[in-house]
């Protein structure tokens, strides 16, 4: 008996195989000196990187801008340091409309003026920190939001 696939499985198959290629083609960055990496989008291209080798900007075709830092925990306070980037944000206007804060990580996420911004932090070997921030389009937000959970899922410790 001749065993042929219903089309349905083919198409299944063949989407498979596209997110695969897709997923491969992200590019993981690092920063060796701070001890942590995350992948970067496709379509994103590093427009630079800071003096200190502490932080990079992406910039995408569309306009969304991804910065990626890392520094030494002040007084080894985690929650601390995300708290202050999250009230300079507020503070530069940000409406910040959720927030979760644990001692080993954070997100937060707000709008402003058509934008919307997603900041991920991450403790490593607890003096230091890594931070990705993505600013994109509100109307973006549907195709970003796979984008944001496979960068929280990347942006990991290296090495303690």
């Amino acid at each position: 008996m001749l065993y042929l696939p219903n089309l349905g499985t083919v198409a299944l198959a063949f989407l498979l195989m596209a997110v695969q290629a897709v997923a491969q083609e992200w590019e993981q960055f690092g920063f060796r000196k701070l001890g942590f990496v995350f992948d970067v989008p496709l379509g994103f291209v590093l427009k630079e990187t800071a003096e200190n080798g502490g932080g990079a900007t992406f910039e995408a075709e569309d306009g969304a801008f991804l910065t990626v830092w890392g520094d030494d925990l002040p007084e080894r306070n985690f929650k601390t340091t995300v708290q202050t980037q999250l009230d300079a944000d507020e503070d530069e206007g940000w409406d910040v409309t959720y927030r979760r804060v644990t001692p080993t990580w954070a997100s937060y996420s707000g709008v402003k003026d058509g934008r919307i911004r997603y900041v991920r932090a991450i403790a490593i070997c607890n003096d230091r920190v890594g931070i990705f921030q993505l600013d994109y389009d509100v109307e973006d937000k549907v195709p970003c939001d796979p984008i944001v959970v496979r960068m929280v899922r990347s942006l990991k410790a290296e090495a303690c």
